[in-house]
């Protein structure tokens, strides 16, 4: 276990991949919310747009994954908020975004149920982090933002994808590069 914060990548094969619809699911329901609030609320942030979704379509034509970020505890913090084509461009992507910490606005949203929230950080009008899950309190889904843009800064960029095996299958120990997994040339 790291004695720092960590961000992994993580590829999908298809788009049928639990871990992708998981994900996808999250997301719209924070763009959700943020749109209820923007109806009440003129003044607030910038919320996550409808291209994102599109976007995220179109880039999973073929295998594609996105980034998190991890506690030293491997509890995650947060997670990208847009899919990307190529390893490569998921961590070049991280590397420019711990650059502009300070020009993170966070915006927080309530859930689709009673007594659910989250967050989503944009950098000018690009949302480019959103919780992991819901919260129970408001308070909680502000601390679990402030940790993650605390340990966005100094977390170590991973050099590989997280290894990743088919839904429902574990990896045994041991089997650390991504090559291994089997995960392609771009993830």
């Amino acid at each position: 276990m790291s004695a720092s914060p960590i961000f992994v990548f993580s590829a999908f094969r298809s788009l049928s991949d639990p871990r992708l619809q998981g994900w996808v699911a999250l997301r719209e329901h924070l763009r959700a919310g943020a749109e209820l609030a923007d109806a009440r609320e003129a003044t607030m942030q910038p919320r996550l747009p409808r291209a994102a979704g599109a976007a995220a379509s179109a880039a999973l034509a073929g295998e594609s994954g996105i980034w998190r970020l991890l506690a030293p505890n491997n509890r995650e913090l947060g997670r990208s908020s847009s899919v990307y084509g190529s390893f490569t461009a998921a961590r070049t992507h991280v590397l420019a975004l711990q650059a502009v910490v300070e020009d993170m606005v966070v915006t927080c949203v309530t859930g689709p149920s009673s007594g659910t929230h989250g967050w989503f950080v944009t950098v000018g009008d690009v949302p480019v982090m959103t919780s992991g899950r819901w919260y129970g309190a408001a308070s909680s889904s502000r601390e679990a933002c402030n940790g993650a843009l605390g340990a966005f800064p100094a977390a170590i960029v991973t050099e590989d994808p997280r290894p990743s095996a088919d839904p429902g299958v574990r990896l045994t120990r041991g089997r650390g590069r991504a090559a291994d997994a089997g995960t392609s040339a771009s993830w």
